[in-house]
């Protein structure tokens, strides 16, 4: 076997492997599809780094081709996002394959350009017209908030609530249905391959009113929920965090 395809393959760790089992769009066929991809870009001298910018480039091209209103292009645009979640999982495969070639500000890159799928729905929704562009965006904010939201807790709370489940026997939901259901339903990386077929079908309107629907139902439910595990840390701490 060819020592850099070896490479890639033990590079890609338990945990993460664990975690794409979640989704099995990713699981099944992008992440597959990642590692022969990565072999030939790393074959031809290419960096983790090459791959963040082409990953941004189309998440940029489909900007354009989301908003035109045209669905042949608006297809196209969603199948920019396809491309671009399969180009995610190289960018990842390079990266920890061959560390040493990355850095603080190419990570920080790759992050950043990782979460660009979020914003998919706003021009989705322009190219629908009419009042669907408000819709559209108020799907971008209910996921930017319920980003915010998690890391405001992890940030300020993570340490204590990492303790307290020591002592607690709390068990994670981790790699239960319920879990992989739940982030099937709400995470836009579970869903987006289905994107350009529902495009060409004529179903772009009620993709972004059942992704309303979800992520205003999402929201409520992680305000809840991690309201509920900041009083679970102050009630095993004998006080109100």
């Amino acid at each position: 076997m060819d020592e850099l395809w070896k490479k890639l393959l033990l590079s890609y760790p338990p945990v993460k492997k664990a975690w794409d089992g979640t989704y099995p769009w990713i699981y099944y066929i992008a992440r597959p599809v990642s590692f022969p991809i990565s072999w030939l870009l790393l074959k031809a001298g290419a960096t983790a780094n090459h791959v963040t910018v082409l990953t941004a480039a189309l998440g940029f091209a489909s900007v354009p081709l989301l908003a035109c209103g045209r669905p042949g292009l608006m297809a196209l645009g969603a199948f920019c996002l396809v491309l671009y979640t399969v180009f995610d999982c190289v960018d990842g495969d390079m990266a920890r394959a061959f560390p040493e070639t990355g850095s603080p500000a190419g990570q920080y890159w790759g992050e950043l350009v990782g979460n660009f799928y979020l914003i998919c729905y706003i021009p989705l929704a322009a190219g629908l017209g009419g009042e669907w562009p408000v819709l559209g965006a108020l799907v971008t904010v209910c996921k930017l908030l319920i980003i915010s939201i998690r890391n405001n807790f992890w940030q300020t709370l993570g340490g204590l609530w990492e303790k307290s489940k020591q002592t607690s026997g709390y068990v994670p939901y981790t790699g239960s249905w319920y879990y992989k259901l739940y982030y099937n339903l709400t995470d836009p990386q579970a869903h987006v391959f289905l994107l350009p077929i529902l495009i060409l079908a004529g179903f772009g309107k009620q993709f972004i009113a059942a992704s309303l629907l979800i992520s205003g139902f999402d929201l409520i439910f992680i305000i809840v929920f991690y309201l509920v595990r900041a009083g679970k840390i102050g009630s095993q701490k004998g006080q109100v965090l």
